[in-house]
């Protein structure tokens, strides 16, 4: 191997840590930026998701109730229904909300 050729390769593993020193630079600064309003339309995807799934529930537990009257046995279903529709719009509210507060960081 001859001088010059030892410069090149010398050259080169420098210009290769300096780009991957700049690589990671710009990975610092942009990723960040990126994944904070992903992560915000996320959980606001997952909210609607949530409130979308309480929805039939509540159609249900009415109709339940309104046959109620007929059918005494009812209750445990409109029960059921509550509790689903409870923990559903929990959560989606919830994640409505998680979306908010990571809106508002700076």
């Amino acid at each position: 191997m001859k001088l010059a050729d030892a410069a090149k390769v010398a050259r080169s593993v420098i210009s290769r840590s300096e780009k991957v020193k700049h690589a990671r630079k710009f990975a610092q600064h942009v990723v960040p930026e990126v994944v904070r309003p992903a992560r915000i339309i996320w959980n606001q995807a997952i909210g609607a998701v949530f409130l979308m799934l309480a929805v039939p529930a509540v159609f249900k537990a009415v109709q339940l109730y309104r046959g109620w009257d007929s059918e005494p046995k009812n209750g445990f279903g409109i029960v059921l229904s509550l509790i689903f529709i409870i923990v559903m719009a929990s959560f989606g509210i919830a994640s409505f909300m998680k979306a908010r507060r990571i809106a508002r960081r700076p």
